[in-house]
């Protein structure tokens, strides 16, 4: 992760900032310049809803280097209340409690750390509830 790029995007990790058409109301995350459904240029920044559903998930049981300290990790593919997809980790869950379409929150957590007394970066990711 870059310092420059983290910073400058970090409204997107912090409060999951996507793009709403003017035009037609479809709404993406990450955010796009131009509509995917009706191809207008038209887009508002628009702030995702907090919850969703689990549709499916994968473990991760040998991470990259520097992510060993979260095995094993859950990715899940989650849609969003508004119909938006992601893929986002989840967090503060054992393994026998992850569920297909189990209700989730986004919170925001430590993604990752530059060495021992680097800078932290903090983004989100998903809990049950």
């Amino acid at each position: 992760m870059q310092p420059i790029s983290y910073w400058r995007n970090r409204e997107r990790y912090y409060r999951l900032l996507g793009s709403r058409c003017r035009k037609c109301g479809k709404e993406a995350f990450p955010p796009v310049h131009v509509c995917k459904k009706c191809g207008s240029t038209d887009m508002e920044e628009v702030e995702m809803p907090k919850t969703g559903k689990l549709l499916t998930y994968t473990v991760l049981r040998e991470p990259a280097e520097g992510y060993r300290q979260f095995t094993p990790i859950f990715l899940g593919f989650i849609e969003l209340d508004n119909g938006v997809r992601l893929i986002a980790q989840l967090t503060d869950v054992r393994e026998d409690e992850v569920e297909i379409g189990m209700r989730v929150r986004a919170v925001l957590r430590k993604l990752t750390q530059d060495g021992d007394d680097g800078l932290i970066y903090y983004g989100y990711k998903f809990v049950k509830i």
